[in-house]
């Protein structure tokens, strides 16, 4: 535990007291899900397996409980006072204050080893955060072949929480060589840029052997970051079977950050400008330019794993667009339960790709 000043500790103390005072019963159905039932954040929930019978956990959800009914000035005063940091919305504030709070009683009371709950939270050793930009018409056509011509990715160090590196590389479109008016204007990406740039076969072995270099996948686990299931399960998925490549093992289980953000910080599903806002930041760069997106999400990160998220797999690859919505259009994505994680986080490192992508 923390070196707490006794200021702190006075009022940890306090809120737990008055927690145990508290006449009425508070069932751990009526408390935040991610707070006293140990589920892991970004997953699918699933029937829970242990109980929760500890004392603990009716003093947490008492807590979550009395933080729900702050306003957000008070929330900042109780973060100030914590020493936490106070950049944010209200949803962002509560989640802070909660997840400080459940941390300090399960270590107070000697049972963080027994949920697993207050253990380290980062499970791989690095995030590859990628945000494809591809080729667009200002009226879909579904004639029209999306291909990739912005392939970045940015690399985050997740003990450190530290960005360390950057990937970028446009790519040359084949089936539509000449951008639209509206694509240009909307990515900022020009004809010269694509002209100029390899095949979108160069540019994936280029980031391959960029992973190497770093010793992803061999010496360092590592996890792909997209802000929701279109990059992995439609750009790329696309993207490979028009060119008749085999789609890259490590990126068949993703982490979708919008999934993540959602579950834990308890709102809806908001995109990347709304979630840059909610945790106090300002957009930095260009929207839809794929490097400057993919940085943004890194910020989303960091500050997801500074408030305590476990950021693991929650999205996967559909092969064969097996599963279809209501409207008939295939689902890019399906969900990763926390059992499959549990199942394959021992040996998926991820399973590196051979230097030679095999054909279909």
């Amino acid at each position: 535990m923390h070196a707490y000043s006794d200021e702190i500790k006075e009022k940890i103390r306090t809120d737990t007291i008055e927690s145990q005072n508290e006449d009425k019963t508070v069932e751990e159905e009526n408390t935040d899900s991610d707070e006293a039932n140990g589920a892991a954040d970004g997953e699918t929930k699933e029937p829970k397996e242990r109980e929760y019978s500890h004392p603990v956990y009716k003093q947490i959800a008492f807590l979550n409980g009395k933080i729900n009914s702050y306003s957000k000035a008070e929330l900042i005063k109780n973060l100030k006072m914590l020493k936490l940091d106070t950049d944010g919305s209200r949803s962002v504030l509560a989640k802070r204050l909660k997840t400080f709070y459940k941390k300090t009683m399960l270590n107070v009371s000697g049972i963080q080893e027994k949920n697993g709950s207050s253990k380290i939270r980062v499970l791989f050793d690095f995030y590859v955060i990628i945000d494809y930009e591809a080729t667009c018409e200002l009226l879909r056509n579904s004639d029209f072949k999306q291909e990739i011509i912005e392939f970045p990715a940015v690399l985050l160090n997740c003990q450190k929480g530290e960005v360390e590196d950057e990937f970028r590389s446009y790519c040359r479109p084949v089936l539509n060589p000449l951008l639209t008016d509206f694509c240009m204007e909307l990515t900022g990406i020009t004809q010269n840029d694509v002209d100029t740039a390899p095949l979108f076969t160069e540019v994936l072995t280029s980031f391959e052997e960029w992973l190497q270099k770093k010793k992803l996948g061999t010496k360092y686990s590592f996890a792909i970051v997209t802000d929701g299931p279109w990059d992995m399960g439609h750009f790329l998925k696309n993207q490979c079977a028009l060119l008749n490549i085999e789609f890259p093992t490590y990126c068949k289980y993703w982490i979708n950050i919008r999934k993540t953000f959602s579950n834990f910080y308890n709102t809806g599903k908001l995109p990347l400008s709304t979630m840059i806002q909610l945790i106090g930041r300002e957009f930095q760069g260009r929207a839809h330019s794929g490097l400057d997106d993919a940085r943004n999400i890194a910020f989303i990160v960091q500050r997801l794993l500074k408030d305590g998220a476990r950021i693991i797999f929650n999205e996967k690859l559909v092969e064969g667009n097996a599963r279809r919505r209501d409207d008939g259009n295939p689902f890019f994505s399906a969900p990763v339960h926390h059992t499959e994680f549990k199942a394959i986080q021992g040996k998926y490192r991820p399973n590196f790709p051979q230097k030679k992508s095999s054909k279909i």
